[in-house]
C-alpha cells in the first residue's frame, strides 16, 4: 500500500514538472520575456545595488548577462527536478539501467519541448538548450540516486542499531 502511494506521488511529481515545463514553453516570446524580466530585475537589485548609477550601455550589458544566466538556470533547474522525479519513479519499479532509462526519458522530453517551441510565436528551438536540459536531467538523477543511497544506509543503520 505504501509503495503504491509513493509511486503515485512520484507519478504526480513527474507529471506536474512536465506540465510546468510545457506551460512555460507554451508562452509566446513576449510573455516569456516579461516573466524573465521580473526575475532579472529582482536579481539585479540584490547583486548590483549600483545598477541605477551605471551608464545606459553598462545597464544593458548587465541586464543581458543576468537575463541569459536566469534563463539558462531556469532550464537547468526545471529539468533537474524532472530528472529527480523520473529517476525515483523508474527506481520504484525496480527496473534495470535506472540511470540510463531516466536520462533518456528526460532528454527525449527536452527534445520534444524544443520542437514544441517551434510552433510558438517568437520562440525558437535551440539544440544548446537540449544539451543544458539534458545536463539538468542528469544532475537531478544524481541527486535522486544520492538520496536513495543515503536513505538505504539510514535504514541499514537503524536496523543494525535495533538488533545490536
Amino acid at each position: 500500500m505504501i509503495q503504491r502511494i509513493y509511486r503515485g506521488l512520484l507519478w504526480l511529481g513527474v507529471i506536474a514538472v512536465a506540465a510546468m515545463i510545457f506551460g512555460l514553453s507554451a508562452q509566446d516570446g513576449t510573455a516569456s520575456t516579461s516573466v524573465s524580466t521580473v526575475i532579472v530585475q529582482a536579481v539585479i537589485e540584490v547583486v548590483d545595488p549600483d545598477y541605477g548609477l551605471r551608464t545606459m550601455q553598462e545597464q544593458q550589458d548587465v541586464f543581458g548577462f543576468v537575463e541569459k544566466l536566469v534563463r539558462k538556470a531556469a532550464h537547468f533547474t526545471e529539468y533537474a527536478a524532472l530528472g529527480f522525479f523520473i529517476r525515483l519513479l523508474v527506481g520504484s519499479y525496480g527496473l534495470g539501467w535506472r540511470t540510463r532509462v531516466s536520462w533518456l526519458i528526460g532528454t527525449l522530453y527536452a527534445c520534444t519541448d524544443e520542437l514544441h517551441q517551434l510552433f510558438i510565436a517568437q520562440r525558437a528551438a535551440m539544440w544548446q538548450d537540449v544539451l543544458l536540459d539534458s545536463a539538468g536531467v542528469l544532475a537531478g538523477i544524481v541527486v535522486a540516486y544520492t538520496c536513495t543511497v543515503l536513505a538505504q544506509r539510514w535504514q541499514d543503520w537503524k536496523k543494525r542499531k535495533s538488533e545490536g
